[in-house]
C-alpha cells in the first residue's frame, strides 16, 4: 500500500488529518483490522517517517506503539509516555519514525459517556476529557500492554471479545485521570451480603453469555460503583475477575467430563467456549487455580 492510499484510508476510518512525509520506507504502508465491535482495533504503519496533525476528533483514540518510536504532543504539550489517549476537544500532533507500527483502539465517545454514567451520581461533564499520558505501570497501561500482546486472538471468541471491551472501558473510566476523576473516586457504600449473593448467582447462571458489569450490578440491584466496592471489600476481587473465575471453573468441569467420557473435544475448544482465546494465559490461570495444566485434566485417567 502507498502512503497516499494509507492517508485516504485513515481519513475515511478515523478523521481528516494533515500528513507530512519526511522519509519513505521500502516496506510500504500496512493496515490490519483486528476487531470491530463496540470498540475497534487495528494496527497500521505508514511506511514512512511522518508528522500527522488532527483536528475535530469525534471519538477517543488509544495509541500503543508496537515497533519503532514516536513523539506526540497535545495542545502543544509534548507527552512523555509511549502509550497515549486523545479525544474530542484536543489538538494532537504525532511524529512517527520510518519503521513505526502502532496499535490503535478507537473508543466511541458515546460508549465512554455510557460507561461513565455507571459511576456518577450527579451530572457528567459535557465532554469527557482524559489525561493523554497513560502510565505503563498503572491498571490502564497494563491492560493495554496485555492487549497488544494478544490482540489477534480475541477474534476467535465473541465472549472473550465482549469481556475485553467491557474490561477496557471500565478500566479506562475508573482508573485513568480525566475531568471527571474526582467524582468517580468518591467512595461508594458497600452492599449487603444479599446483593453479593445475587451478583454471584448471576455470574454463575450467565457465564456462557455476553455479560457486562452493568448486567451484574442490575442483577444485584445496586449501582456499578457499589458493586465494585462490595466485591473489593468482601471478596478481595472485582466483579469481572470473579466472572473469569466462574468461567474457569466451568472450563475445569468440561475438561473433567471429557476425561471421563473420552469425548474428542480439545482444550482449545473448551477455552474458546468459556471466553479464553489466549491459550497460554488460559493455561497459566488454570494451573494457578487447579495445580495442573488443562491438558492434564483432559487426559483420560
Amino acid at each position: 500500500m502507498l502512503v497516499d492510499e494509507m492517508h485516504d484510508l485513515v481519513t475515511r476510518h478515523f478523521a481528516p488529518h494533515r500528513l507530512k512525509v519526511r522519509e519513505l520506507s521500502p516496506d510500504g504502508a500496512r493496515y490490519r483490522p483486528l476487531h470491530r465491535g463496540t470498540l475497534t482495533m487495528q494496527t497500521l504503519a505508514y511506511g514512512a517517517e511522518i508528522s500527522v496533525s488532527v483536528r475535530d476528533l469525534e471519538d477517543f483514540y488509544i495509541h500503543v506503539p508496537l515497533r519503532g518510536h514516536g513523539r506526540l504532543s497535545v495542545d502543544r504539550r509534548e507527552l512523555c509516555t509511549p502509550i497515549t489517549v486523545i479525544g474530542p476537544g484536543q489538538l494532537p500532533v504525532m511524529n512517527w519514525s520510518v519503521d513505526h507500527e502502532v496499535l490503535i483502539v478507537q473508543v466511541p465517545q458515546a460508549q465512554v459517556e455510557r460507561t461513565l454514567a455507571d459511576y456518577l451520581t450527579g451530572p457528567s461533564p459535557r465532554v469527557p476529557v482524559f489525561e493523554p499520558e497513560i502510565g505503563l505501570d498503572g491498571p490502564f497501561g497494563g491492560a493495554l500492554r496485555g492487549l497488544a500482546e494478544g490482540a489477534l486472538s480475541f477474534t476467535a471468541s465473541p465472549l472473550a471479545a465482549h469481556h475485553m471491551e467491557q474490561f477496557l472501558l471500565h478500566t479506562m473510566v475508573a482508573s485513568h485521570a480525566g475531568n471527571f476523576a474526582a467524582v468517580v473516586a468518591e467512595p461508594a457504600p458497600p452492599a449487603g451480603q444479599a446483593a453479593l449473593r445475587r451478583a454471584r448467582r448471576y455470574c454463575e447462571d450467565h457465564a456462557g453469555e455476553l455479560v457486562s458489569l452493568r448486567d451484574i450490578a442490575a442483577a444485584a440491584r445496586v449501582s456499578v460503583r457499589t458493586l465494585q466496592t462490595s466485591f473489593r471489600e468482601h471478596m478481595q476481587t472485582t466483579p469481572m475477575a470473579y466472572l473469569r473465575q466462574v468461567r474457569l471453573a466451568k472450563a475445569h468441569a468440561d475438561l473433567r467430563t471429557i476425561a471421563e467420557t473420552g469425548a474428542s473435544t480439545s482444550v482449545t475448544d473448551v477455552a474458546l467456549r468459556w471466553g479464553f482465546p489466549h491459550l497460554s494465559r488460559f493455561a497459566a490461570h488454570y494451573h494457578q487455580r487447579y495445580g495442573e495444566l488443562p491438558s492434564a485434566t483432559r487426559r483420560p485417567s
